[in-house]
Parts: C-alpha cells; sequence; structure tokens
C-alpha cells in the first residue's frame, strides 16, 4: 500500500499552495545552484554537482501541464543566478540556463504523461526517465561545451563533466520527488533498518580512509536485495545515503576514487558510480514493482475464478489419479456435492473424497485424454437429480492424470418441460373449445338463414307476380319497394350461406372448367349497369381478349361484382370507375380503381376480416354486411388467386386481383369443391 508521491501530491493540492510548494523548490535549486557554483570560482571552473537541475524536474512535474514551461523558466534563471554568482561567463551563464531549463521540462513531461499525473513506478517509467534524464544532461553538456569552445575550453571534457553532473544528481534526487511514499503499515521496519545499517557499513568499509582493498562495489548485493525486498521509496533513500557516505569518505581521502588520475577526476568517478548504482536498483526495483502487480492482478483473477467455480449452479469437480481406482479429490464445489451426493463423503481431514463404492469410478476410468466420457446420471442413480456428467482427462505438468468433471443440472430444464407440455395441453383445450364453439355458431346462422330463404323465396314470387298484374302506379310502386328490400335481404342470406359453406373447410376435389376471365368481368359490368346509371358515374375499361383461367363461371362473377359493387357504392357521383384485365407470361391481372376517399391504413389488416366494416363506410351509412371481400378472398384461394387492396394514387381505392393463366390444352384444373359457391 502507497501513498501518492512528492509531486503527485503537490500536483493535487489546490492552486495556492501547489504555488507555493513549486516556488519554493525552484528556489531551492537556485540556492543550491549558488553553493555549489561558489565552490569552483572563476571563468574556467564547473562544479563537480549540479542538483539544481534535479530538483527542478520534481518542481516542473508537480506543475499542472499548461505551466510546467513557466517552472521551467523559473528553474533556468535559478540555475543562471548561480552561474552568474561564481563569475561564469555571459554565454555560460545564457546556454546553462536554457539547458537546465529544458532538462527539468523534458524529465517531468516524460513521467506525467499519464493522466498529467507524474510516475515512476513501473520498469516502464524508468526508462522513460532514464532516457529523459541522459537526453536531458546530454543536452546541457552540449551547450556548456559549446559556451566554452568559445572562451577557449575543450567541448569533449565540458561535455562529459557537466552532463555526468547533472545526470548523477538526477538519477540520485528526482526519484525522493516522484516515487510514491509507503504506507506506514506496509512497511516491515526492522528489514529496512537493518539492510540500510548493513549498506552503510558495507559502504564505509569499502570507503573508509586506509582501507587496505578497494572495493567500492562492496554494497552493492545489499542494494540488488534492498531492491528486491524493499519499497522503491526506500531504495531511493539508501542509495542516497549510501551515495552520500561514499561520496563524504571520499573527499577526506579515502576509497577507490580519492586520488585523482589523469584518465578519471575524482568527482566524474564518483558521478559514474552513483549513475551505474542509482540505475541499477531502480530498475531491480521498478521490476520487482511490476512483478508484485501482476502477482496481485493474477491472484485476483484467481480468486474471482475460484469463487465463480465455488457459487456455480453448475456442478464441478477436479479429481487427480494417483494410482489406478485412487482418486483425490482436488476441487468440488457445492452444486456438485448436491447433485453428487452418493459419490462424495467427508474424511477424517474434514476434505471431500470419493467414496469407494461410487457409481461414477467405471465413467472416471473410461475417460482419456482423447475421447470425453458423458453419463446420463438418471439411468445410473436412479433416485438422484437428473442430470447430465461430461468427464474429460487432461494433463497437467506436475500432476497424475487430471479428471475435469462437469455436472449440467436437469432439474430447470425438466420442469420448463412440464410446464410446456401443460400449456400446450392448455392451448389444445381452448382451441377445442373455440373450434366447437365457432361451428356451433356456423351451424345456428345457416340454420337461421336457411329458414330464412323460403319464406324470401315466396315473399319476392308473389311480389313479382303482384308487379305483373296490376295497373295502379302507386300499387307498383310499393311493390318495387318490396322487390328492392326482398332482394337485398336474399343477399345477405345467399352470403351468410357461402360464408357458412366455406367455413366448413374444403369438400372433395373437383375439376375447375377454364373460363374467360374477360367475359365474366363484362358479365359483372353489365349486372352492374343500373346501379352505375343511377350514380351517373362513368366505367373507364381496357379489357384484354383471351384471358383464359380456371374458375366456375357463378364464382368468377361473384368475385369480380363484389369489387365492382364496392367501387361503385364509395365512388362519388358523376365519378370514374376503372376496369383494366390484361395477361403476363404467367397470370391475368384485374384491377379496378375508383376515386372515393380511400381505405385508412389501420383498416388495410382487418378489411378480409368477416363482418368487418371500416369507420368510414358506417360513418357514411354506406350499405353492407362486411362479408363481400371476405367471400372475394375465399373464392379466390380455391382458384389459387389472390388479392390485394392499396390507396390509388392521388385518390381512392385499388383493388387488383391475380389469377394464374389456364393452359387450355390441359386437363381441368383440380379445385376444393364440388359444387358452385352459391
Amino acid at each position: 500500500m502507497t501513498r501518492p508521491s512528492v509531486a503527485a501530491t503537490v500536483r493535487l493540492a489546490p492552486p495556492v499552495w501547489r504555488a507555493v510548494f513549486v516556488t519554493g523548490l525552484v528556489a531551492l535549486g537556485g540556492v543550491l545552484a549558488v553553493v555549489f557554483a561558489l565552490e569552483q570560482r572563476g571563468e574556467m571552473s564547473l562544479a563537480w554537482w549540479w542538483p539544481t537541475a534535479a530538483i527542478g524536474a520534481v518542481a516542473a512535474a508537480a506543475s499542472p501541464r499548461r505551466w510546467r514551461w513557466l517552472t521551467a523558466i523559473g528553474v533556468g534563471l535559478a540555475s543562471g543566478v548561480g552561474s552568474a554568482v561564481a563569475g561564469r561567463p555571459l554565454l555560460v551563464i545564457v546556454l546553462g540556463a536554457i539547458g537546465t531549463a529544458a532538462e527539468a521540462w523534458l524529465v517531468a513531461t516524460a513521467l506525467s504523461s499519464e493522466q498529467d499525473r507524474p510516475r515512476l513506478t513501473t520498469l516502464r517509467d524508468v526508462g522513460r526517465f532514464a532516457i529523459a534524464a541522459i537526453s536531458g544532461a546530454a543536452l546541457v553538456g552540449a551547450l556548456m561545451g559549446v559556451a566554452r569552445e568559445f572562451s577557449g575550453g575543450d567541448f569533449v571534457e565540458v561535455f562529459w563533466t557537466i552532463g555526468s553532473s547533472h545526470l548523477s544528481a538526477m538519477v540520485l534526487i528526482a526519484p525522493l520527488g516522484l516515487i510514491a511514499i509507503p504506507r506506514v503499515a506496509s512497511v516491515r521496519w526492522w528489514r529496512s533498518i537493518v539492510l540500510t545499517v548493513a549498506m552503510l557499513a558495507a559502504t564505509t568499509a569499502a570507503f573508509f580512509p586506509g582501507t587496505p582493498v578497494a572495493v567500492p562495489i562492496l554494497a552493492m548485493p545489499l542494494m540488488a536485495w534492498a531492491a528486491v525486498a524493499e519499497p522503491m521509496y526506500f531504495v531511493a533513500v539508501q542509495l542516497l545515503a549510501v551515495v552520500g557516505t561514499a561520496a563524504g569518505l571520499t573527499v577526506i581521502g579515502g576509497g577507490a576514487y580519492a586520488a585523482a588520475s589523469p584518465d578519471l577526476a575524482t568527482a566524474t568517478a564518483l558521478q559514474v558510480f552513483t549513475i551505474c548504482l542509482g540505475a541499477t536498483t531502480l530498475a531491480i526495483s521498478a521490476s520487482q514493482n511490476d512483478r508484485r502487480a501482476l502477482e496481485s492482478k493474477q491472484m485476483a483473477v484467481s480468486h474471482l475464478l475460484h469463487d465463480a467455480f465455488r457459487q456455480s449452479k453448475s456442478g464441478f469437480a477436479i479429481l487427480q489419479e494417483d494410482a489406478p481406482g485412487k482418486y483425490t479429490v482436488l476441487e468440488v464445489n457445492a452444486s456438485a456435492v448436491v447433485m453428487l451426493r452418493s459419490e462424495f463423503e467427508r474424511s477424517d481431514t474434514g476434505r471431500w473424497r470419493l467414496r469407494e463404492d461410487a457409481l461414477l469410478r467405471p465413467s472416471l476410468s473410461e475417460a482419456t485424454y482423447d475421447v470425453s466420457v458423458t453419463v446420463d446420471w438418471e439411468e445410473v442413480a436412479p433416485g438422484n437429480p437428473p442430470a447430465t456428467i461430461t468427464i474429460d482427462a487432461v494433463n497437467r505438468t506436475g500432476l497424475n492424470r487430471v479428471l475435469l468433471v462437469s455436472v449440467q443440472d436437469l432439474r430447470p430444464l425438466r420442469e420448463a418441460e412440464r410446464e410446456m407440455e401443460w400449456r400446450l395441453e392448455r392451448e389444445r383445450q381452448v382451441s377445442r373449445t373455440f373450434q366447437a364453439l365457432t361451428q356451433q355458431k356456423v351451424d345456428f346462422v345457416a340454420s337461421v338463414t336457411h329458414e330464412l330463404r323460403t319464406p324470401i323465396t315466396s315473399i319476392l314470387g308473389f311480389a313479382e307476380e303482384l308487379s305483373d298484374t296490376t295497373d295502379d302506379p302507386s300499387v307498383r310502386a310499393q311493390v318495387d319497394v318490396i322487390l328492392r328490400n326482398a332482394t337485398r335481404l336474399r343477399g345477405v342470406i345467399d352470403d351468410v350461406l357461402l360464408v357458412s359453406k366455406l367455413s366448413r373447410g374444403p369438400a372433395a376435389a373437383d375439376a375447375l372448367p377454364v373460363m374467360d376471365a374477360g367475359l365474366a368481368l363484362q358479365r359483372s359490368i353489365e349486372d352492374a349497369k343500373h346501379s352505375i346509371q343511377h350514380r351517373k358515374l362513368r366505367v373507364a375499361t381496357e379489357i384484354e381478349a383471351d384471358l383464359p383461367v380456371h374458375g366456375r363461371e357463378i364464382d368468377l362473377t361473384r368475385v369480380f361484382t363484389n369489387i365492382l359493387t364496392n367501387a361503385i357504392k364509395f365512388s362519388p357521383d358523376r365519378g370514374t370507375v376503372s376496369v383494366v384485365a390484361y395477361r403476363t407470361d404467367h397470370q391475368v391481372v384485374v384491377t379496378i380503381s375508383d376515386e372515393g376517399e380511400g381505405i385508412a391504413d389501420e383498416d388495410l389488416t382487418h378489411i378480409f376480416d368477416r363482418f368487418y366494416r371500416s369507420s368510414s363506410s358506417t360513418s357514411r351509412g354506406v350499405p353492407g354486411t362486411g362479408l363481400g371481400l371476405a367471400i372475394v378472398k375465399e373464392l379466390l384461394s380455391v382458384m389459387d388467386g389472390k388479392i390485394e387492396l392499396a390507396r390509388a394514387e392521388p385518390v381512392g381505392t385499388c383493388a387488383q386481383i391475380t389469377l394464374p393463366i389456364a393452359d387450355v390444352g390441359a386437363p381441368p384444373h383440380p379445385s376444393d369443391s364440388d359444387t358452385p359457391a352459391r
């Protein structure tokens, strides 16, 4: 468990406190720049250590991205002040300030790429830090080398001296402000203290004046151990303590780096020692952080899978075969124990084990690496819950043959099957009851209408005779009313009788004759002539010759008459009814259109239902029973035809009837009815 780093904590602080802290860090960097610059006064002198860049990098990392450039400028000014106090040339001051500002900005930006929060935790973070630190140190070294070159100095010497100075300071100081701080409860203090004391003792022994054998890396194994075992922040603190001890003892003449040599100066040697030790320990510690994070993630996934395994409603068991017929239960969940209650028992240690008389043993021995075994548990162990058991054998390194037993509980499936069967039977009963009620209704309507047809026929007969024998105009007018209404009533009775007959289903198959649809259409128009003249309508016809179809004349005429009657009823006075009939390669197409109001969209889905009348028909008082279109559809189905209704453009309704073309030389087409539909 850790807390955010110093830079991250400041980054999340209120703006005022963040500004105070960042300003304080920049000021501290300026003070240290003055201190270390004054140790080497003169125009040609160079400071052996420059912590201003490292402290400036922490300050820049603590600043928001949009203000980071301003912090970097402040770091550059602080560095320039130190150089100016020490009496450096103007070009050195300017280029050194620019390089230090760029170095601080570069390191801060490299470690703040994720959500603008500075972090130095993972090996990837350390890699970015190393690249940014080396690049920044090289930039400062190059700028200072150019400045010294103009002053008569050596570019290469200045480049390596300044570069190593800045890089060693960055590696030693910047991590203290960028690494997350461990919480007190998560630290093993005794181990940290012992390791720190041992490191300092080893460093003192290696760098103490008069040590017979110079071994500067004596503390390296302890630092590596700390990098593996300790929190990364403690490793950074221990690194600072070890390097500080080594530097202090070197100043008083101890250690392998005290005696300067022409090839390697003391300061440069200490800087290289710091860089190597810091890079190694930080990389090891970061890799350990990655390993711990991966282990933590894997452990969380493992716990999640284990919980899912135990809480699953499906049964699972994992068995290991120690010897032929000898099995150890590695894992088993509660569902498997419940469904296979006759197979498992508790041992003396409280662990589950397979019973000696378990019915599952023969199936376990049959499973191979290539073949799975499936067991119907109802057949093997009657009385146990219904289930399907699948056994797979797998080979895992370090284990004997492992058997994966999965148990699929079939009780929900059986319950669903019973529920479905019960519902289906209930639906069958409802359907049978509905069919019986429907048949009773049809029989009742047929009986009533049949009884009504005889007196209506008598009324029509006597009315027609009275109309022929009377000469009184008033009596003839009354007789005409009787004839008109009796004829209308007989039409209703005929429709009801036809619907009743169609409702009984098809009778024995019979042959449909071939007839000309055009002639039947002409006959229907002729029969409706009186209504057409009464409404002053115009009938526009385009009827091709030779339109052979299979159908009875009376049925086909009734189809066309019903559609034509609807068109006449819904057309406005002096309107136009269009009748078109033509043939295609395989069909005869008849369209009848009117100029009425048209069919509403909500009526189109019910227009062929029996006794259905549209809202416009009811509101306008148009006579009808709602059986005409239902009869048309039924009669067309017998002739393998179909009808479609749609709104015509711009107004009106268009009815399109399609019938298959009859082959005149072919035998009669079989019908579903043996008598004319009347």
